[in-house]
């Protein structure tokens, strides 16, 4: 059984025409979520990857900052880990100033100010990224 809508004096549909568009818009969205489902949650997974790695590097940082000799062992395994893991460009910057600033810590058994100063400026960098 069909019943016919009028839509005003010339436009009108049936309802089993209407019933047709709407499952075919209703699967056409479904179809379109199904295939950018994997590009968003990986765009999620390499935004908290690189969040993971930024604050790593501050807290070892700060530990090597503090006198600690495993803060700056541990932001060298965690920096090697994670360029040989890493397919992100943005996380190849954060790398990259988490390299400099391990540079930094493991050429200086006694940080100068200028020292500090310099690993407060990547820091701030990172956190820019």
């Amino acid at each position: 059984m069909s019943a016919t809508i009028f839509l005003g004096d010339e436009l009108h549909m049936h309802s089993g025409e209407l019933a047709e568009w709407v499952a075919a818009i209703a699967e056409s969205l479904s179809v379109i979520v199904a295939l950018l489902l994997p590009y968003y949650n990986s765009h999620k997974e390499k935004k908290l990857k690189r969040r993971n790695v930024k604050i790593v590097i501050k807290k070892m940082t700060e530990r090597a900052i503090r006198g600690d000799k495993d803060g700056v062992e541990h932001l060298r395994a965690m920096l090697t880990n994670v360029l040989f893991n890493n397919l992100d460009s943005r996380l190849e910057d954060i790398i990259d100033s988490g390299q400099q600033i391990y540079e930094i810590l493991k050429d200086h058994r006694e940080l100068s100010k200028e020292d500090i100063q310099q690993l407060h400026d990547l820091l701030d960098q990172i956190d820019n990224k």
